[in-house]
């Protein structure tokens, strides 16, 4: 770079930051999916976005989710450079989706419906169905927590097919999600992880347009509030964790 001539150096060096800033994307939660129960019910789901794994921009994977109380971090501003707004941005997200595959049963995904949230549905992202799954029902932060707030005492467990997903910038797009198996598991009243038992399904492929070799579908494992234990203190229902781990 050092032969190359000033004019560019300089054109470069201011370039360089204005093109960091101009890419900046922030990804706060918003509340939330109601249309994910119609794919329950049997409709075919035209598109969902899945972010990633875990962290924000999954506010789109529940029905519902519990929105933060109190006054947000704020969001601090840079002359020269994109704000930081990563602790706003976690406050967002407390209890939505993203803090159900994070391994770390100290956060949890707490639906944000009326009552015990029967009824509400959630997709977990990112779980490779072929193996065990677990799950840590209820706020495992605490025993305090876990008595304090419900926990699901039966749940509806649904199996999602989609073909593979259009990679974005920032996540995927799946297309055509479709339910093709559904079971009812009963769970203990435990403060820890248990195994979560599935319904039997097919792992399929199919052929891909503009392609001459059959790739699997993608599937996904969908959750559904049936029945809880009352919590002692907050009727809010809470799952800490759904994973492989």
């Amino acid at each position: 770079m050092n032969n190359l001539p000033r004019w560019f150096l300089g054109f470069f060096f201011l370039f360089v930051p204005f093109c960091i800033y101009a890419q900046f994307e922030s990804f706060p939660c918003k509340c939330c999916n109601p249309g994910l129960k119609d794919l329950f019910e049997g409709e075919i789901l035209k598109s969902l976005y899945v972010h990633g794994c875990k962290g924000p921009g999954l506010d789109n994977l529940s029905s519902s989710f519990l929105l933060p109380a109190g006054t947000p971090p704020k969001i601090i501003e840079f002359k020269d450079g994109p704000p930081d707004d990563a602790a706003y941005v976690e406050w967002t997200c407390r209890y939505s989706v993203g803090k159900i595959s994070d391994n770390d049963p100290e956060t949890a995904w707490v639906e944000g419906a009326e009552g015990q949230g029967i009824g509400e549905v959630l997709i977990v992202p990112c779980l490779d169905l072929k193996k065990t799954v677990r799950i840590w029902a209820g706020f495992g932060k605490s025993d305090a927590l876990f008595i304090s707030n419900s926990r699901p005492k039966t749940i509806r467990t649904v199996i999602i097919r989609t073909p593979r997903g259009d990679a974005t910038q920032y996540g995927t797009v799946y297309r055509d999600l479709t339910l093709i198996a559904e079971g009812i598991a009963s769970l203990a009243d435990k403060n820890g992880y248990q195994n979560l038992p599935l319904p039997e399904f097919k792992i399929e492929t199919y052929l891909p347009k503009d392609s001459d070799q059959k790739v699997e579908y993608q599937y996904f494992l969908g959750i559904e509030i049936m029945e809880v234990y009352p919590g002692s203190k907050y009727e809010d229902t809470c799952i800490s964790e759904i994973t492989n781990e």
